[in-house]
């Protein structure tokens, strides 16, 4: 029964960061990591920004189906001031060359396990967006088809209401 206990208190600190569009109160603290170039960031360094977040490793087969998403989001919202990291957690292989082979441009910050133990998440891949004011107004689990436009239009939402005009025509 105890480990039903604490699978039951998982899951409620995990519902704690589950958002849909009204938004939520959630703001992680601030955190350091090394980037893939060896420099040393923070969460803060991204403070007024809208932040996706793909927690993800390079052996899980949809964390690589999302990493192409993850590429079109920065192509597509970097420019309007949003910062698209993926946190490789849990990793068995080297993230930054696997981004490189790919020709992925966006944020990975390597040894991310406890960032990941952060945010509750214990599966890959997880998404998680912080609003401008650096609060969670996203979170979601695995990968689905419906993915990429649900994150697309979480975003969209986001730069509206930090004043920013979304592409209206971006694809995802």
């Amino acid at each position: 029964m105890q480990g039903f206990t604490k699978r039951l208190f998982g899951l409620g600190c995990g519902l704690v960061l589950l958002c849909g569009a009204t938004g939520c109160s959630s703001k992680p603290k601030d955190w350091n990591f090394t980037d893939a170039q060896g420099s040393v960031r923070s969460l803060s360094d991204y403070q007024g920004q809208v932040v996706v977040i793909g927690f993800s490793n390079t052996w899980c087969d949809p964390c690589q189906d999302a990493a192409t998403h993850m590429q079109s989001m920065q192509e597509s919202f970097g420019p309007q001031g949003v910062k698209v990291i993926n946190v490789s957690s849990w990793e068995r292989g080297s993230p930054e060359a696997w981004m490189a082979d790919h020709g992925y441009t966006y944020g990975v910050m390597v040894n991310g396990t406890d960032i990941a133990r952060e945010y509750k998440v214990d599966r890959v891949p997880t998404f998680v967006v912080l609003g401008s004011n650096g609060k969670i107004v996203y979170r979601t689990e695995g990968f689905k088809n419906s993915t990429p436009r649900k994150l697309t239009r979480v975003v969209e939402r986001q730069l509206k209401k930090s004043g920013a005009s979304a592409f209206a025509s971006h694809g995802g």
